[in-house]
């Protein structure tokens, strides 16, 4: 007996239709979403920088302050790329003078004066350990900018940097300063002191690897926090 053909309805081949293009954008979404991101990350990035040094920002206000010496009251656009200008101009100037030997000796003048004003002193020092651990210019900061394991209780742990070596104490016993991270943009986060007891040392673990995890939103975790990779033997103190 010969067989009739099925006829597919029309309703059934639409579904079918779209349900192949959702498929086919979704999975060019997940193929563009780490450039997505990324764009997202800088243009956040970009955004903050034009609202702190922006021509109609208090610091673009008086980059054009300064441009307008030489343009008098033009253009105010010109007066603000005179301004900028005159900031490259002094930032390069500075870079050659704290070259090499002189760099260590002003760097560790500022240190050692900013670090003695109360408050201050505790925001500058870890923020510049960080900078300078980004940049790779200074290894040795790295060791006081150590990745730990900080335990809040209740099951509750996160990734931080080591602020310090040193043991402070406040009047609720021996602590340790740890700055906490944001994501996805790491430059910045908070200060805490946290009981030492609870600051754990991850030896394994590097600056670099805080920056990715942090980057990526925790979706590419680092070997060291995976099971079945052995942690390295360090004294928590």
């Amino acid at each position: 007996m010969e067989r009739l053909p099925i006829i597919v309805p029309a309703a059934r081949k639409s579904r079918w239709a779209w349900k192949q293009l959702l498929t086919a954008f979704l999975t060019g979404l997940a193929f563009l979403a780490p450039l997505l991101l990324t764009a997202i990350v800088l243009v956040w990035v970009f955004g903050q920088l034009i609202g702190f040094v922006g021509p109609d920002s208090l610091f673009g206000r008086a980059l054009s302050a300064g441009g307008r010496l030489f343009t008098g009251e033009g253009s105010p656009l010109l007066s603000f790329a005179l301004g900028v200008a005159m900031l490259f101009a002094l930032i390069t100037a500075l870079g050659f003078v704290v070259k090499d030997k002189a760099k260590k000796v002003l760097e560790e003048l500022v240190d050692e004066t900013l670090g003695r004003i109360p408050l201050l002193g505790n925001v500058y020092r870890p923020v510049a350990q960080l900078v300078r651990g980004m940049s790779g210019s200074k290894a040795e900061e790295m060791s006081a900018m150590a990745v730990v394991r900080v335990e809040f209780g209740g099951g509750i742990e996160t990734i931080a940097l080591l602020a310090s070596n040193d043991i402070l104490d406040v009047g609720g016993g021996p602590a340790r300063l740890v700055l906490v991270t944001t994501a996805p943009v790491p430059i910045g986060g908070a200060l805490l002191l946290v009981p030492a007891d609870k600051v754990h040392p991850i030896p394994d673990m590097k600056f670099d690897d805080v920056m990715k995890l942090y980057l990526t939103m925790g979706m590419s975790p680092p070997a060291q926090l995976k099971p079945g990779v052995p942690p390295t033997v360090s004294s928590a103190s």
